[in-house]
C-alpha cells in the first residue's frame, strides 16, 4: 500500500528539515563565539618592579644586567579588569623573574603570585591572564622562560602614595621603592620602551626582598620602575 502526503504535511517536513539544518549550522558559530567571550579579557592599572640592577636598569634598553644576574620582583594592581564574565578590579598580581644573565639569551626561571582574595574563577583568570601560556600576558616571552616555579595564592598587599610605592608578598618577601628626583624636582621619566606601552618614573629601592624557592635576596639602593598598565587579549 501507498502512503500519501498532502502537499501542506510535505511542506511542514520540509520546513522542519530546513530548519534544524540551519540550527546546526549556526550551533558551531555559536559555540565559538561563546569559547572567544570567555577567553576575552582585558587588565588595567598600576604596576611597578623592583630588580638587583644599579639604577637605572640597563636591561631595558637591550644591555645585560650589572650584576651578570638579574632577580626581579613585577607587581600588578589591577584597578580594572575582566575575563569573560568575571571581574578583576581590585586584586593584585606578583611575577618573579630570575635571568642568569643576559635578557635575550633566556633560560628564564618565574613563578606567580596571585592575591588570596581571588575567588575560584578570579584565580582562574587571572593564573590565564598573568602566564607565559598561549593568550596570556607574557606570551610572547615563552620562548625565553626555562622553568615556571609555580603559581602560589597568597596575601598580596600594593600601595602607590605619591612617589613612593610598596608590594608585599606575605611570608616571601616585598618591594619599597622611592622616584629618583630629577631636574628642578621632577621626577625622571622613560618611554618608548620596547615592550612597554606606558612611560616608567625611574625609582631607587629602600629595600627589596624575596625568598622562595630556591632562589633568595635583599638588597637596598637598586633599580625600581612604575606607571601605569593595560593588558589585553586583542
Amino acid at each position: 500500500m501507498m502512503t500519501t502526503f498532502s502537499r501542506r504535511r510535505l511542506l511542514d517536513i520540509a520546513g522542519s528539515v530546513t530548519a534544524a539544518s540551519v540550527l546546526s549550522a549556526l550551533r558551531p558559530v555559536r559555540v565559538a563565539q561563546a569559547a572567544e567571550e570567555k577567553s576575552t579579557w582585558n587588565v588595567k592599572g598600576l604596576f611597578m618592579e623592583a630588580c638587583n640592577c644599579e639604577a637605572m636598569c640597563p636591561c631595558v634598553v637591550g644591555n645585560a644586567p650589572t650584576p651578570g644576574t638579574c632577580g626581579v620582583l613585577l607587581g600588578y594592581h589591577i584597578e580594572s579588569g575582566r575575563k569573560g564574565e568575571v571581574a578583576l578590579d581590585g586584586l593584585n598580581v606578583v611575577r618573579m623573574n630570575f635571568l642568569p644573565g643576559h635578557m635575550a639569551k633566556g633560560n628564564w626561571r618565574g613563578a606567580f603570585y596571585i592575591d588570596e582574595r581571588a575567588s575560584p574563577a578570579q584565580r582562574e583568570a587571572l593564573s590565564a591572564i598573568f602566564s607565559f601560556k598561549l593568550g596570556g600576558a607574557f606570551a610572547a616571552q615563552a620562548g625565553l622562560v626555562a622553568e615556571v616555579l609555580g603559581v602560589k595564592f597568597v596575601p598580596i598587599t600594593f600601595d602607590a602614595q605619591g612617589r613612593q610605592w610598596k608590594m608585599a608578598i606575605a611570608g616571601i618577601g616585598d618591594a619599597d621603592i622611592t622616584a629618583i628626583e630629577g631636574f628642578d624636582g621632577k621626577e625622571i621619566r622613560v618611554e618608548n620602551l620596547r615592550g612597554r606601552a606606558f612611560p616608567h618614573v625611574v625609582a631607587k629601592s629602600t629595600h627589596t626582598a624575596y625568598k622562595d624557592f630556591d632562589l633568595q635576596w635583599e638588597i637596598s639602593g637598586k633599580n625600581g620602575f612604575y606607571a601605569p598598565f593595560a593588558f589585553n587579549s586583542a
